[in-house]
């Protein structure tokens, strides 16, 4: 293998570890994210310039123009679960009030019918300009942002430009993965739709297929509740305090990064610090703590496991442990202490297994 060759390869194993971490770690408040993510990979194959290893300059108005493009069906309505009324069955994709952008291709498909001809009318050229704008606001310098960390692999931040650059090797990158990259932000961007509270009228609480056949087994989870809890003392397992109720049970080593119910890898928590944890990796203390309550309770744990269904695999879960925060410490993801605190994690973390 030449240099050459290596040194694209390292950039591309670098591009996807960055892209998991945005997908995995970055505070996601609306769909904007994954809009952007797909419309970069599409300018990407798109521009014949884009094959190289040079960097590639991006009219910003070219991206709010793939805005308009990729949301124009999202203010339909929805009708899966037999709702007819158009109003109430659009799906919500933000934490707060509808996107700005879902009311600007309403407006715009509503009169045209197709964004090929709202394209030959002024009111397109005003749309794209306005919601350029809302792209320089936020969304495009939030991109790469975890909670204390900036990734600043993709572009550098210019707020004053009316362009994006993308860095050395990473149009061509986007070209590369293409299909990977778009599945992966669809995927994600559903994941975040049934998240939302105000869409599961529409979509069902059910959710969607993909729950169903890869989800957590959650009838499990909660037989397996009373026994957990009192194994953790009637205490949230990261802030110590009593629990005032049933609490809630959280996978230590996040689902999204490891799917599969072991029981040692199941932890009661508080509702607010099971929140703010979400996928986020704990903080190395409780790293450590976790570490030595799967040691001393190892035999109460494969009882649990057993009385509910749940695999018991002390070994394994230590292993995989292992893995997440290796993987998590040389890219330098960030990992949460308690409340709204986070830090960027670095160096080696490992516990060595017993």
């Amino acid at each position: 293998m030449t240099n050459g060759t290596a040194g694209a390869t390292m950039l591309e194993l670098q591009f996807l570890e960055k892209l998991q971490l945005i997908l995995a770690e970055s505070l996601t408040t609306s769909t904007y994210k994954y809009a952007l993510l797909i419309a970069l990979a599409d300018i990407c194959v798109e521009d014949t310039n884009a094959g190289h290893d040079d960097e590639l300059a991006i009219p910003i108005t070219r991206i709010a123009e793939k805005f308009l493009e990729i949301y124009w069906r999202h203010g339909l309505p929805y009708f899966s679960t037999g709702i007819r009324d158009a109003t109430d069955s659009v799906l919500l994709q933000n934490r707060g009030p509808q996107a700005a952008v879902i009311n600007k291709a309403n407006a715009l498909r509503r009169r045209f019918g197709s964004p090929a001809v709202a394209r030959r009318d002024p009111s397109w050229e005003q749309a794209v300009s306005t919601l350029a704008g809302l792209l320089k606001q936020m969304p495009l310098w939030r991109l790469q942002k975890l909670r204390t960390t900036t990734l600043d692999f993709l572009y550098p931040e210019d707020r004053d430009g009316d362009e994006i650059t993308l860095r050395l090797g990473i149009a061509r990158c986007f070209r590369r993965f293409h299909a990977l990259i778009v599945r992966l932000v669809q995927a994600d961007w559903m994941a975040f739709l049934y998240s939302l509270p105000a869409n599961r009228r529409i979509l069902g609480e059910a959710g969607d297929l993909a729950d169903f056949l890869f989800g957590p087994q959650r009838e499990s989870l909660s037989r397996a509740r009373p026994a957990l809890q009192d194994l953790h003392g009637n205490r949230c397992f990261y802030c110590d305090d009593r629990l005032p109720g049933p609490g809630e049970v959280d996978h230590f080593i996040p689902w999204s990064r490891y799917p599969r119910n072991l029981v040692h890898n199941l932890v009661i928590a508080h509702r607010g610090c099971n929140s703010a944890k979400s996928d986020v990796l704990a903080a190395p203390e409780h790293r450590s703590r976790w570490s030595a309550h799967i040691d001393q309770y190892d035999s109460q744990l494969c009882e649990i496991g057993a009385s509910n269904g749940l695999i018991a695999d002390r070994i394994a879960a230590i292993h995989v442990a292992d893995w997440c925060y290796a993987e998590a410490a040389r890219v330098g993801a960030d990992v949460w202490i308690i409340a709204d605190r986070y830090q960027r994690l670095a160096g080696e973390t490992q516990v060595p297994a017993d």
